[in-house]
């Protein structure tokens, strides 16, 4: 059991730096683009930008164009600086494309700023997926970046896993600050899709029963057999399709703290308090042996059940 955790460990943080140092780089090319925005957006195509009755900015032919998406929601008015701000930051697309192009775990690469204006790639129709007025940096993948969360400027982790509002299956968050003159003037992001981010791991190794699980219960991948032996959904597409109303949606019948189940649900519950100290459980009439480790930096368990004889 000892092994298959170091393994799992060292596969899962390779993974995590990966993406930390991406999300830097791309933090520092887009705080690059501040210093000369007035004459960026002067040689940008203004035209491509449409403003709607609603007071929503954004790019018309973006997703015909295979180029990132733009939506300025309008909370804070359009006006001639947003404008050029817009136009002005058009020089992050071509690393943006790159981050989603190059490396397979990146489910999208996106920009959002503090007059909530967002640059997303790969596009899709902003229009229908956001809401008018949006104040984006309320939201968890902006404010958990900002100056009273992240006061020393780093790269970090939306811990939760969410549903992404794209449609692109399960997702965590990798964001960065981007500052000029020490103001904030947003924040960048990687959206990592969790099914890439274990595809190499051996969920379903050997005799042991492995799942990876946040701290407050939700497993957030796992084999077939421990699927089932734990009453988990079997291979769920989970998508949500409506405009974003809330930080994150997860579904409720993956959190094991919730379980049917009364000794799944004191098991996980013992695991999590005794900080993964080994646990004895019995399920349809199968004895398991489960311990834990932790791991800081997405704030997840990885958990272990093996069948005891």
């Amino acid at each position: 059991m000892n092994r298959k955790f170091g393994v799992i460990e060292a596969q899962l943080r390779e993974a995590i730096t990966k993406a930390e140092e991406m999300t830097t780089e791309l933090s520092t090319e887009i705080a690059s683009l501040y210093p000369d925005l007035e004459a960026r957006a002067r040689v940008a195509d203004a035209s491509e930008y449409q403003l709607t009755a609603s007071g929503v900015l954004y790019r018309k032919h973006a997703v015909k164009n295979g180029v990132p998406a733009v939506f300025v929601s309008g909370v804070i008015p359009v006006d001639d600086h947003i404008r050029t701000i817009v136009q002005g930051t058009e020089g992050m697309d071509p690393v943006l494309m790159r981050m989603a192009k190059s490396h397979r775990e990146v489910g999208q690469a996106y920009y959002n700023d503090r007059h909530s204006y967002n640059r997303i790639y790969p596009p899709f129709n902003v229009i229908s997926q956001y809401p008018a007025g949006m104040d984006i940096p309320k939201y968890n993948f902006y404010y958990l970046a900002d100056e009273t969360h992240n006061p020393n400027r780093r790269t970090v982790w939306v811990k939760e896993p969410y549903v992404d509002p794209a449609g692109r299956g399960w997702m965590i968050s990798c964001i960065a600050p981007v500052y000029h003159r020490e103001v904030l003037e947003g924040v960048c992001g990687l959206d990592i899709t969790i099914e890439t981010l274990v595809r190499n791991l051996d969920l379903d190794q050997g005799n042991d029963l492995t799942m990876l699980m946040t701290s407050d219960g939700t497993v957030v991948a796992t084999g077939e057999s421990c699927a089932r032996m734990f009453k988990l959904p079997l291979k769920a597409k989970h998508r949500y399709v409506d405009t974003i109303r809330s930080d994150t949606l997860r579904p409720e019948n993956h959190n094991l703290l919730k379980s049917t189940s009364l000794e799944i649900r004191q098991s996980i519950r013992s695991l999590l308090e005794e900080r993964g100290r080994i646990q004895s459980i019995r399920i349809d009439g199968m004895n398991l042996v489960m311990k834990g480790r932790y791991l800081e930096e997405l704030d997840w368990w990885i958990v272990s059940a093996t069948p005891r004889s």
